[in-house]
């Protein structure tokens, strides 16, 4: 998935530079001093090459010659290129040429081989890759770091020097010129220390360890003594540097240390990458669609401020026959997008990863391009190929245990141009398919029954996720509302998911048909995505249709507003930003109605548990299937619960510009709110389905997860009217939901049965202890001290739960714990995210004072409880009033 570039996750980090080389002579320093003084007028001036016009004497090109043949002698490798490199003597030398400076590389650091991959992935890379530049300042080359983020017209010199002035290059590394080649064209430096070194901002630690996305710190200490150089490239446009680097790793939790001074070996490929000098025109984004974008600030002459614009993250796709194509036919790229498969992946996976890849041709065509995008194997008899060198594009196999896959890119800062694309497939993949196959579809589809799911249906699957994944290589973001816009009763009609799957997007993340029930594949319902949706189709086009410099960009701009605005009125178009606030805006969610397609997603989860041994007893001896299955039902069961939540005050957000038909923002109706508490407050009653007996009874030994969801869910509900308050302001309905409103509906139906005189039954008894336990919380009655739980508090405990938001507690026995390895908020394409552009949500919203609120309900309840003790025959109960009574009394100090 593109992701920002920080990946996750990847912030671009700069060392100070430092002299380092022989003693100087006072003259030396003094240059020296001078020179950096002036930085910012020498390095403007270092892109022009050196001077070799003047008559130097026959003294002086001796002396460089013999000081250049003699430093480079024997050398016990040599690569050269677009910079030539010598490894002599344990030193390694970097051949710059002066006509290079000032030019714009990109330098990246890729793992290589790794000795614990939880420390890192192969192909991955920890760091972002830098925009840098060589300078030379008096007798030394300057490594600096260019930041592209203010830009100017190139017609307004007045501005351009401006920004010259003010952007100078940040050096990262200074280094000493050893030698000058023999026409004094090129300088050499020894870059050892930097390449085979521990540099920060070339780290082998970053967004990719696994450790990290597991809460673990992890601390780290350089060994020079067992650190080397490997290998050496260079080619026309880049040159790579090899090294095995050493470590010694301590890893902890808040605890306690797990690991302490592990030895750790990761072998980097760092390379240089010339970047075009021409670069495409930057095409500005449109918050209205999902492409990946950068921000910039625009300055000009014209616009009495500063602007603010998006680039685009795209390919540069140049049609080979631009006359073809403006007449509509489709033309094949002039350089297409070419990604490589890794020749480690096991044999079965291939053909599903390839077909992946070659999928996307079929919108790219619609846009007017052939072959757009091309797969191949990893070449065998190319000298040139490295799947670690970042001019090329790689699919990899990463052999962990985690259930997920991860496509991050990087691009151009100068115009938003993808430069490079990679997709991580980790081993656990086909155990997650199986698993969301099982847990989803096995209510409708006989042929998931079982461990042993199908192959057809396990390439389909790896097919599915590799596309999608790959969508954020071609620059497109996820879009969580694709699935929201489609009927639930749409769900379960066979013409319509045969036309649409289960979403309207593949950028979406609604893989399976949960609505589906018993008998519906039969009738022909289809359970899975489509191969694309209508809006993927809009998004090829907006990203890559190609205008060419004919075209100003003013009419470039309005072209692409159009196709947008075209379709702002179909809910199949529709782009939503993870937002938190926006319902119909979540990832793993199907329909437009979240009561009704959860309530079928529970239906068929209690289908499923209930059948769970007749199933797959035959093939699961030890039990390890089942297990699996009952902690997905788990998860599966808090997922649809956290569908609901949003619903309640939540405001659908669609970004617009003028003349768009949908509204900037709109809450949820009054009936929806009230329908989903109406039925959370019913899971909360029914959770007991989860401990199936039957099921349970030979896995290892379960508490009760039922009284655990019941306390979550209720404190979950009782923070809830915090949230309805924005929606209620900006409600349009006359009677709109109100925190108070919402407030009396969840102690209805947690107390309504006790106003009724009834005996509550063991569910409503936890209830009401959650109830008590949250509302003493929320009236902020009692404090919980430094290093006391809030359970030891008698409070529930908040730590971890969003304001709608339930979390099912997994505790990690050791360090290879549970958990999903989501990158989606960490690594990505250069820099934080932009994923519908940044910027404040809700300006000056002031949240409620509901402790009065509340403290009127926690009152109330106690002399409903006192009340009911007059007549209450039943033991048990009454010792339960007495008990909650106790803490409410021990909260109001009575």
């Amino acid at each position: 998935m593109i992701r920002k570039f920080v990946w996750l996750s990847g912030c671009m980090l700069m060392a100070a530079g430092f002299l380092r080389g022989e003693m100087r002579t006072g003259n030396e320093k003094g240059l020296r001093s001078a020179a950096v003084s002036t930085l910012k007028d020498t390095v403007a001036k270092a892109a022009a090459p050196a001077d070799t016009s003047k008559t130097k004497t026959k003294k002086d090109s001796v002396k460089k010659e013999k000081s250049y043949d003699a430093l480079l002698k024997n050398p016990k490798k040599t690569a050269k290129g677009l910079m030539n490199l010598y490894y002599v003597k344990e030193k390694l030398y970097l051949e710059v040429p002066f006509s290079l400076m000032g030019k714009d590389m990109l330098l990246a650091s890729t793992i290589s081989e790794i000795s614990d991959n939880g420390d890192g992935l192969v192909g991955s890379k920890p760091v972002s890759p830098m925009l840098v530049r060589f300078a030379r300042v008096d007798s030394s080359l300057l490594l600096t770091k260019v930041d592209k983020n203010m830009i100017a017209p190139e017609n307004e010199n007045n501005l351009v020097r401006a920004l010259d002035k003010n952007t100078i290059g940040a050096i990262v590394k200074l280094f000493d010129i050893k030698a000058y080649n023999q026409d004094t064209t090129a300088a050499v430096i020894d870059v050892t220390d930097y390449f085979v070194g521990d540099t920060k901002e070339l780290s082998p630690f970053g967004a990719f360890s696994i450790y990290r996305a597991m809460g673990y710190k992890s601390s780290e200490s350089f060994k020079k003594d067992r650190s080397f150089l490997t290998d050496i490239k260079s080619f026309k446009d880049n040159v790579s540097i090899r090294s095995s680097l050493s470590y010694e790793n301590t890893l902890s939790s808040t605890r306690r240390t797990l690991i302490k001074d592990k030895p750790f070996t990761v072998v980097m490929t760092r390379t240089f990458l010339l970047l075009p000098q021409q670069t495409p025109r930057p095409r500005i984004a449109d918050p209205r669609i999902g492409v990946f974008a950068g921000k910039r600030y625009r300055l000009s002459n014209e616009v009495n401020k500063t602007e603010e614009v998006y680039y685009a993250y795209r390919w540069n796709l140049v049609p080979k026959d631009k006359e073809a194509y403006k007449h509509g036919r489709p033309s094949e790229p002039l350089k297409p997008i070419v990604f490589y498969v890794d020749s480690d992946f096991p044999s079965s996976w291939r053909n599903a990863v390839k077909t992946a890849v070659s999928d996307w041709n079929v919108p790219f065509e619609k846009a007017g391009f052939k072959n757009a995008v091309v797969v191949r194997d990893y070449p065998v008899n190319d000298p040139e190929f490295d799947p670690d060198n970042l001019k090329y594009n790689c699919i990899r196999y990463s052999p962990v245990p985690v259930s997920n896959i991860v496509g991050p890119a990087w691009v151009d800062p100068r115009s938003g141009e993808i430069i490079n694309a990679s997709v991580y497939v980790f081993h656990d993949l086909v155990k997650l398919i199986t698993q969301q196959l099982f847990i989803q579809t096995s209510q409708a589809d006989k042929a998931v029954r079982t461990p042993h799911i199908p192959d057809g249906y396990i390439q389909d699957g790896i097919r599915a996720y590799v596309r999608r994944e790959l969508g954020h290589g071609l620059g497109f973001t996820q879009n969580l509302a694709a699935s929201a816009g489609i009927p639930v009763d749409s769900l379960r009609s066979a013409s319509f998911t045969k036309k649409y799957g289960t979403t309207y997007s593949i950028m979406d993340n609604a893989h399976f048909n949960y609505v589906a029930q018993p008998g519906d594949k039969q009738r022909g319902v289809k359970l899975t995505e489509p191969l694309f949706g209508p809006y993927d189709y809009l998004l090829v086009k907006w990203n890559y249709s190609f205008f060419g410099n004919d075209m100003s960009p003013a009419k470039e701009r309005a072209a692409l507003t159009k196709m947008i605005s075209e379709k702002a009125g179909d809910i199949r178009y529709r782009y939503g930003k993870s937002q938190g606030i926006d319902p119909g805006v979540l990832s793993g969610d199907l329909g437009d109605d979240p009561v009704k397609a959860s309530a079928c997603g529970i239906a068929n989860l209690k289908y499923i548990m209930a059948n769970l041994n007749n199933w797959v007893s035959g093939e699961d001896k030890d039990y390890s299937f089942r297990k699996d299955i009952w902690d997905g039902i788990l998860d599966q069961y808090v997922l649809y619960l956290n569908f609901l939540l949003p619903n309640i005050g939540g405001i659908y957000i669609n970004e617009k510009y003028q003349g768009d038909p949908r509204p900037f923002y709109q809450p949820v109706p009054r009936k929806k709110q009230e329908a989903t508490v109406q039925f959370l407050l019913s899971q909360i009653k029914d959770a007991g389905w989860i401990e199936n007996k039957e099921v349970l009874q030979n896995l290892s030994l379960t508490g009760t997860p039922a009284a655990l969801l019941r306390s979550q869910l209720m404190d979950a509900l009782l923070r809830t009217p915090v949230a309805v308050n924005l929606a209620a302001i900006k409600s349009k309905e006359q009677d709109a939901y109100t925190p108070e409103r919402v407030l009396d509906d969840i102690y209805q139906g947690v107390w309504g049965s006790v106003e009724q005189g009834k005996i509550p039954d063991n569910a409503e008894r936890e209830m009401q202890k959650a109830f008590v336990n949250s509302v003493i919380g929320n009236t902020k009655l009692v404090s919980v001290q430094r290093g006391q739980s809030s359970q030891a508090a008698g409070l529930a405990d908040f730590s971890g739960l969003n304001l709608r938001g339930l979390n099912k507690t997994l505790n990690m026995n050791d360090f290879y714990g549970k958990g999903d390895f989501d990158y989606e908020n960490e690594v990505g394409i250069n820099g934080p995210g932009t994923e519908g552009f940044d910027g404040s949500l809700v300006n000056f919203n002031l949240q409620p004072s509901l402790e009065s609120v509340w403290f009127t309900k926690l009152t109330q309840c106690r002399e409903l409880m006192a009340k009911a003790l007059d007549t209450v025959n039943d033991r048990e109960t009454a010792m339960h009033y007495r008990l909650l009574m106790n803490k409410i009394d021990k909260a109001l100090n009575l």
